[in-house]
């Protein structure tokens, strides 16, 4: 028990340690003081950047189940489209016929996505923002489960009552501590038999589960890998378990391998936070990085020997800083790496530089003498350029989604523009 203190303290220490830039291993620079190249990092409009750079393709190979103690059903809840009105009649109808959507189904997404964004409207107002004034308001708790211990001493059940009153209403406002609560009660009311208490559970449980910076990474991320220079990860869940596939990979481990992982849903026995202590910041980093803590979460690196040789696990810790960067230390080994959103631009100059296979179409359209499944490839690529296509043209805005349709060739044209 000792040395599991003396770890934790350490891995403390060593933290800070990185965050004043006195570390012996990958320093990390504030948005003060990065270079251009480090700018890309961070895209000029933070929401087109995080839509943009969601992975589409699902990993090859997946190396590592949830852990026993992960029983999530909230893989990943992504965000809903919107469709604007088209053209003029004529317009319309050719368009149509490029996208099976009826006139209805567009007006229904409109619809569906404004009902999301009044219920994550809801959600933001019902519990604690993530940061200091959670922080605060787990201090409140703290404060009122002793004062309540006293109460029951002293035998004055009023007393009792309201203390008791005022910490559950706490308890409520903490988003990690009611996504716990609420998944215990969802899976004993579906052990039960109970479907429509179950789906009121799910429903609290993944509304919660939206105002947790952890278990909402996914996406790709870059960070510098010591001697191997900048390299991008995929954050992906299964459950409650983060898993970081390599994007771009070194001759230790190389691209599509996990280098960290880690279970960060609520405690199986208990329900509350499955973490560690945060990090207590000083006066001058908190004002830094706009919080007093930094929660951190248990993990688990992958390292190797050059040519992903003697591959073993150790122990790691997952450290959130906010909700735009986080990084993950390699306990044993004193190593840590800071990961920041990458730019568009930056992400396709990786995956370039990688070798890594980017949406693409044949050099010519496939005939009807061609293999079906060719016919097949071409048509999806070109069904996920024009998607991500649409994407960007309404995030920038633009009134029309359909004004551009993508096709084989390096061009900017586009049909019906």
């Amino acid at each position: 028990m000792e040395l599991h203190s003396q770890r934790r303290a350490r891995s403390g220490l060593l933290f800070l340690s990185a965050l004043i830039s006195v570390s012996s291993f990958a320093p990390y620079k504030g948005p003060a003081h990065w270079s251009q190249t480090d700018l890309t990092f961070v895209g000029q409009q933070q929401q087109r950047t995080q839509n943009k750079n969601r992975v589409r393709n699902k990993p090859t190979r997946l190396h590592s189940q949830a852990s026993s103690d992960d029983e999530s059903k909230f893989p990943a809840f992504p965000d809903g489209s919107d469709a604007s009105a088209l053209g003029s009649a004529e317009e319309s109808e050719l368009r149509r016929s490029e996208f099976i959507l009826a006139d209805e189904d567009l007006f229904a997404d409109d619809e569906r996505r404004r009902s999301r964004l009044e219920r994550d409207s809801k959600t933001r107002e019902k519990y604690a923002e993530y940061g200091d004034e959670l922080w605060e308001l787990r201090s409140k708790m703290e404060e009122l489960s002793k004062e309540l211990v006293k109460k029951i001493g002293s035998g004055d059940k009023d007393a009792e009552r309201e203390v008791r009153e005022k910490l559950l209403k706490a308890e409520a406002r903490d988003p990690e501590l009611m996504y716990g609560l609420e998944t215990r009660k969802m899976k004993k009311a579906e052990k039960e038999g109970r479907k429509e208490d179950a789906e009121k559970h799910r429903e609290e449980a993944a509304a919660a589960r939206t105002c947790l910076p952890h278990l909402n990474l996914e996406g790709l991320w870059v960070g510098k890998y010591g001697s191997h220079g900048y390299e991008m990860i995929n954050v992906t869940y299964v459950g409650d378990t983060l898993i970081a596939f390599k994007i771009t990979g070194d001759k230790n481990v190389p691209k599509g391998e996990i280098t960290f992982q880690g279970n960060l849903g609520p405690s199986k026995a208990s329900g509350k936070p499955n973490s560690l202590k945060p990090i207590v910041l000083t006066e001058n980093a908190a004002q830094k990085w706009g919080t007093k803590q930094l929660p951190r979460y248990f993990g688990n690196g992958q390292v190797a020997e050059e040519g992903f040789k003697n591959t073993q696990w150790m122990d790691g810790q997952l450290i959130i800083i906010g909700t735009d960067y986080f990084s993950f230390a390699w306990i044993p080994i004193g190593h840590q790496i800071f990961f920041g959103r990458p730019s568009p631009e930056l992400s396709l100059k990786m995956l370039r530089d990688s070798g890594a296979s980017s949406v693409k179409a044949a050099v010519e359209p496939p005939t009807m003498d061609d293999d079906v499944e060719k016919m097949k490839e071409y048509a999806t690529r070109m069904l996920e350029a024009t998607t991500a296509t649409m994407e960007d043209d309404y995030l920038e805005g633009k009134t029309n989604p359909f004004g551009c349709i993508w096709h084989n060739e390096a061009t900017e044209e586009c049909y019906f523009e």
